[in-house]
């Protein structure tokens, strides 16, 4: 298998196909048809397996519930296997997933920032690198946020230690303080709003 953190689903199967000198690969949608089959048949080993970040579910519920954020999601995993891991884990109800940008949408992943900003400002609001805020765990979501016209915050309970993710506007050790995350969103947006 080639290195897949950070990457987006066509990216890694294109890695897979030169990897292996697959002459005659299926075309990526039959990989990405079977791919989330494969997430469903397996969803009970993903639930045992699989973990939700501390303060995760709490923080969602928390800023779902502030006037003027919106919540979706930006993954390198395509828009079916999205849907099964947050729907194994009940997560959701608490996500515009129409507002989502995915692996199968590109395949490079700070253009999905694009994409997932075209998508959530049909609604009324326009979202731009002023008030786009990407919450990731590593060095891949910092870099996908910078170069996709976003701000950043990281949390190193994702496995990557604080001390990496300074390259972000800000790092949290968990999300299992709400007001502290959505404090840092503020901070993160009003620093644009005030020429920082």
């Amino acid at each position: 298998m080639p290195h897949i953190t950070g990457r987006t689903e066509p990216d890694i199967y294109a890695a897979v196909i030169e990897l292996h000198g697959i002459q005659e690969p299926p075309p990526f949608p039959a990989f990405a048809d079977a791919l989330a089959t494969a997430y469903i048949e397996r969803q009970d080993q993903l639930r045992e397996r699989g973990r939700v970040m501390p303060g995760a579910e709490q923080s969602l519920a928390h800023l779902g519930s502030r006037p003027g954020i919106r919540q979706s999601v930006l993954t390198g995993n395509t828009r079916q296997v999205t849907r099964i891991k947050l729907e194994t884990f009940g997560l959701q109800g608490y996500l515009d997933l129409d507002s989502g940008a995915y692996g199968d949408d590109n395949g490079h992943r700070p253009s999905l920032v694009a994409v997932a900003q075209a998508r959530a400002s049909t609604r009324g609001v326009e979202f731009d690198r002023r008030n786009t805020v990407l919450i990731g765990d590593s060095q891949g979501d910092i870099d996908t946020a910078h170069l996709g016209g976003a701000h950043v915050i990281a949390v190193a309970a994702g496995g990557t230690p604080m001390a990496d993710l300074s390259a972000a506007d800000v790092a949290l050790a968990d999300l299992t303080e709400t007001s502290e995350v959505e404090r840092s969103i503020q901070l993160v947006t009003n620093r644009t709003r005030r020429g920082e």
